[in-house]
């Protein structure tokens, strides 16, 4: 609104009218902007929506909720750069990681969809959790930018060997709290902390995985967490801490989550969490008995009668051919218990990789007894695969024998045979050798037929 003074003069009237056509213009350029905006605002909400819930759908898909896993879980943006992945391989060791991808929102969660793809990939083909990490690395540096890396614990409980195998690359140390500790009071925890760099920092050639093993405890807990939650400033403007996380847990235990979901407020406000949180606890007691609940009952087959399954691989096939997998479906489908499919597997699994490794590439095992050698031990391993013709073959024959509950299995290979080193025992603390040990502790008879390119083992 505007007025004029009479008499009127023309050129302050004209002069008066223009401001007020272009304040009218303005006002409506302002509205249909504000309009577009809104729109464009409407738009990215739901396109981020629809993200969120591909990339939780991809990263969680697969991922099993147990008992004995509980979690806490605050993202400081849409997009979570932090994950907890868990996994059974064929041979039933339970697998667990929590990896924080660098920065934030977006751009932090685009490296965890390659790192939870690969997990699930390889655990679930039963590979290694050396071969896991070396492959994990490989994949983050040659697919990220170069700032761009994933730092994250791996946990693999081996039911078979009675072991954990803790792996730390970058991550906050990881607490164990048992009572089998003879060293510790019932307040005190070990610790166990990053001696290795994170994934996707240094190539491949040069990347070295340090492995901590412990008796597998059977009660207790361990906390795994990122850096998220001690970096967080609370209400009083200081960092939570690292040492009040420590006390909690101590005091705490597997209730740890369940008081940060509850209390968490009493800290920090959610409109001001700076970084990704994750805190994971892992509850040792209720992962053996879900182990021992398993189907774990002797071999009990659906079908009154004998099979023979029969493979043979040659070439470079050897070091790629993925068939494991269909044999221990395959046994399932036959109605074999879980546990003696898981068995099963394993043999297989260890004297396949040993035709391989010792029978036609002649590899010395003795490379493995420390980590350059064990990744020395690998490349030579991989250079091997263009060279090797049809002439190079491992061949692996099991019979199912009903009438004595018994699964014959046979591998043979090309090799000119190795001599076995019938003296193994599984608590010598070497890479090389445990993989015969357990062979022959989880089979009823083993047998090296001369020269040496023939394994028989009989299970029941």
């Amino acid at each position: 609104m505007d007025f004029v003074v009479k008499p009127i003069n023309v050129e302050i009237f004209w002069y008066k009218v223009e401001c007020l056509l272009t304040r009218v213009q303005l006002q409506h350029k302002v509205e249909h902007q504000r309009i577009e905006l809104e729109k464009m605002l409407y738009e990215k909400t739901r396109e981020e929506h629809m993200a969120r819930h591909l990339f939780e759908h991809l990263v969680n898909i697969d991922n099993t909720d147990f008992d004995f896993v509980k979690t806490y879980c605050q993202a400081s943006a849409n997009f979570s750069g932090d994950i907890i992945l868990n996994g059974m391989a064929p041979n039933g060791n339970f697998f667990l990681i929590l990896a924080d991808s660098t920065g934030h929102g977006l751009s932090a969660a685009m490296p965890i969809m390659r790192v939870a793809s690969t997990f699930r990939a390889m655990v679930s083909k039963g590979f290694s959790l050396i071969t896991l990490i070396y492959e994990l690395n490989t994949k983050v540096h040659r697919e990220n930018p170069e700032d761009r890396f994933v730092a994250c614990i791996i946990l693999e409980a081996d039911f078979n060997r009675n072991k954990l195998h803790i792996w730390n690359g970058g991550m906050p140390p990881l607490y164990i709290q048992s009572n089998e500790c003879d060293n510790l009071s019932h307040n005190a925890i070990e610790q166990f902390k990053s001696t290795n760099m994170a994934l996707g920092i240094l190539p491949p050639h040069t990347f070295i995985a340090d492995v901590f093993t412990v008796d597998l405890p059977l009660n207790g807990h361990a906390c795994l967490f990122s850096d998220g939650l001690i970096e967080q400033y609370t209400h009083e403007e200081r960092p939570f801490g690292i040492d009040k996380l420590k006390a909690l847990f101590i005091n705490l235990s597997g209730g740890l989550t369940h008081y940060l979901n509850e209390n968490m407020h009493e800290y920090c406000s959610a409109e001001n969490i700076a970084d990704d949180i994750t805190i994971c606890t892992l509850d040792f007691e209720k992962l053996s008995r879900w182990h021992q609940s398993r189907d774990v009952s002797r071999v009990q087959s659906i079908m009154d009668g004998e099979f023979c399954w029969d493979v043979s691989i040659a070439g470079p096939m050897l070091l790629s051919a993925d068939y494991l997998s269909s044999l221990n479906q395959f046994l399932s489908i036959l109605g074999f218990a879980t546990n003696f499919c898981q068995r099963v597997f394993t043999v297989v699994a260890e004297l396949f990789s040993n035709a391989i490794d010792h029978g036609v590439l002649k590899l010395d095992s003795r490379l493995k007894n420390d980590p350059e050698g064990f990744e020395l031990y690998h490349s030579i391993r991989d250079s091997f695969a263009d060279r090797l013709t049809l002439n190079d073959w491992v061949k692996v024959s099991i019979i199912w024998c009903s009438s004595q509950n018994e699964l014959h299995i046979s591998v043979s290979d090309s090799g000119k045979g190795f001599a076995g080193d019938e003296n193994i025992i599984a608590d010598i603390p070497q890479l090389s050798g445990r993989g015969l040990s357990l062979v022959k502790t989880l089979s009823k008879t083993y047998e090296l037929v001369p020269p040496g390119n023939i394994t028989k083992v009989i299970m029941e």
